[in-house]
């Protein structure tokens, strides 16, 4: 059906051109060249046509491709956020909880050895990590940590043992290598000093 109007258009356009040529008789051999014109024209608009066609046709392709990639990673990010949620931020002492009974819970760290990291979030309210009461609503941070306040009893090597850190004591020393401008000695760190924690 384009290629008919496409047709007709070039035709008439050509018949215009003759009509305002003051009128002029047309030999059969100029209405002839006229008429072949118009078939170069019309063989070369339709070429064009199916250019175009197949241009739009692998657009349109392309376009339900990424509406299928866009569908899926709206399914997936959906789902993460779903499994983010079951991990709670606060947690509420019941009787009989210790910190690493609360840190060994699915949706806590799963990982007894991670108590101490709810001890560093709570430490306003837990004087003594050996007691806890119910009742008390502890703050249960999670995500990677790329700062760590220096507390009592710290040094490198323990720091980076905590799971939650590199879970590796030999590690220390990219600790150190990240804090030299604060760290004069590797085996002298002191409370309240705030450490890089690298994660490349």
């Amino acid at each position: 059906m384009k290629r008919i109007i496409v047709l007709l258009l070039v035709i008439f356009a050509f018949a215009g051109n003759a009509f305002a040529q003051e009128n002029k008789k047309l030999t059969e051999e100029e209405a002839l060249k006229m008429l072949e014109d118009c078939k170069a024209k019309v063989t070369d608009l339709n070429a064009k046509i199916d250019q175009l066609s197949k241009k739009l046709n692998s657009l349109k392709s392309e376009k339900e491709n990424k509406e299928a990639q866009i569908e899926q990673l709206k399914n997936e990010i959906a789902e993460i956020k779903s499994e983010i949620a079951k991990y709670p931020s606060e947690y509420t002492v019941v009787k009989g909880d210790y910190l690493a009974k609360i840190a060994a819970k699915r949706y806590i760290y799963n990982n007894a050895k991670a108590w101490p990291r709810i001890y560093r979030a709570n430490r306003d309210l837990i004087k003594d990590p050996n007691l806890i009461y119910p009742g008390w609503v502890l703050k249960i941070p999670h995500g990677l940590v790329k700062d760590f306040e220096v507390i009592s009893g710290d040094y490198l090597w323990k720091i980076a043992g905590f799971s939650w850190i590199y879970n590796n004591p030999r590690m220390w020393t990219k600790i150190y290598e990240a804090n030299k401008d604060q760290i004069k000695d590797p085996d002298l760190i002191y409370p309240g000093q705030t450490l890089v924690i690298p994660r490349d």
